[in-house]
């Protein structure tokens, strides 16, 4: 069987440290990356050469997805593009892998599901959550009735990566949409998975800067002296624990990695579009939170709470469960599911064996499945309708913040258009 021919659309660390690197080594004998596309040609030629594939180089993505030779486009492109390449690649009737989150508008969204259902090709949401083996078992005790009726779900991040966030385009709301629909959608898709068939109706939200601000530098400048405005140009890197340049972020990693992230994100390539990800994160201008907790409620009375930390040594997810015949908590940095019987002493320990790879072996498992969703016609695991659930609690949790007030799934997601335009 002839292999599948791919193009990536955002050439950063999930295009070329993650998918690509898989379909160009673990997956190789059945996909072939035929094409890379990105505004920055630096960063792109340094992605394929990480690759060490022959793949053309695209500056622009219209190019890519036009291309007879390409069957499937991977977009790992900013947050803020993803709706602008998806529609693209399904006019050219592609198949389409796009990292989460779909789109960062629900109105987005559904114009992605209504091109996808004209072209009549496959639409996979990348949530590589849902292939960790934690999570992926505590979906299945739950489809199995283990817990009776869920009744609560509480979803905890703590990412001591975060703070890079402010550094970097992550920061502001026009590329991401914010940070409960770049970081969350994860959470909140996790969340619905577990809750269905309930869906969510409204949302509640409090978050803040409450860290990465100018009074909370981690040292004293001297008179005359500003800090920044990036980490590899700033005075005080010697003494600033926080540094986050590109030489800090690489340490340790394979030489062959950190040789192409270098070149990657070096003077020539920020020469070619201005973007720098090593500002300072306490300086920077940014309207995105470093820790907030959203609140959600489902139609079928259940609630849901997902709190994110991203000023922290922490870097672990957690999931604890109220159903109605006991209580489970699942630790995805100690692979373990805790389950207690209602009324009980009882308890069911259960300690999980991970695969090799990024994020738990998730990334590989599903890579995989995206092959075989094309090959075989399957349903993937994550579709372009549970894309759009987790954007739309996202965007509402942003509005709810900006607006302090409940905010109703229905005000930014045509739920009724979902229903008719949904599938794979």
């Amino acid at each position: 069987m002839a292999k599948l021919r791919i193009g990536i659309i955002g050439a950063g660390c999930r295009g070329i440290f993650s998918v690509g690197a898989l379909f160009s080594t673990d997956f190789k004998e059945r996909a072939e990356v035929v094409a890379l596309a990105d505004v920055n040609r630096t960063r792109a030629e340094a992605g394929r050469e990480f690759l060490r594939i022959d793949a053309d180089i695209h500056d622009d993505p219209l190019a890519l997805v036009s291309r007879k030779d390409v069957d499937a486009v991977v977009v790992t492109s900013l947050d803020c593009l993803h709706e602008q390449h998806c529609l693209a690649a399904f006019k050219h009737g592609k198949h389409v892998f796009v990292d989460k989150p779909l789109a960062i508008t629900g109105e987005g969204c559904l114009r992605i599901l209504a091109a996808r259902r004209k072209a009549g090709t496959m639409l996979y949401m990348g949530f590589n959550l849902r292939h960790d083996v934690v999570l992926a078992r505590l979906k299945e005790m739950a489809g199995k009735g283990k817990f009776g009726d869920i009744l609560s779900v509480h979803a905890i991040e703590h990412y001591d990566g975060g703070r890079t966030y402010m550094s970097r385009w992550n920061r502001l709301k026009k590329y991401s949409g914010g940070l409960f629909i770049h970081k969350g959608s994860h959470d909140f898709d996790i969340i619905n998975w577990l809750m269905a068939p309930a869906r969510p109706v409204r949302v509640s939200c409090f978050a803040n800067v409450s860290s990465f601000k100018a009074e909370r530098l981690p040292f004293t400048p001297r008179k005359g002296i500003r800090p920044g405005p990036t980490c590899t140009r700033c005075s005080y890197r010697d003494v600033c624990p926080d540094k986050a340049s590109s030489e800090d972020m690489a340490r340790g990693w394979p030489a062959a990695m950190k040789d192409s992230y270098l070149k990657m994100w070096n003077g020539t390539a920020a020469k070619a579009d201005g973007y720098q990800k090593d500002l300072c994160m306490y300086l920077s201008d940014k309207d995105t939170h470093d820790q907030g907790i959203a609140l959600v409620e489902y139609d079928n009375g259940a609630t849901a709470a997902h709190a994110e930390y991203f000023a922290t040594s922490l870097n672990n997810r957690r999931f604890m469960i109220e159903g109605s015949l006991g209580h489970v908590e699942a630790d995805l940095h100690e692979s373990t599911i805790e389950f207690r019987p209602r009324w009980s002493s009882e308890r069911a320990s259960y300690k999980l064996t991970r695969p090799e790879g990024d994020h738990g072996g998730a990334d590989t498992v599903m890579c995989g499945e995206f092959l075989d969703c094309v090959r075989n016609g399957r349903t993937p695991r994550a579709t372009g309708a549970d894309g759009a659930w987790s954007v739309a609690i996202g965007q509402a949790c942003e509005l709810a913040r900006a607006e302090q007030r409940v905010v109703k799934i229905s005000e930014v997601l045509d739920i009724k258009s979902l229903l008719l335009k949904s599938g794979v």
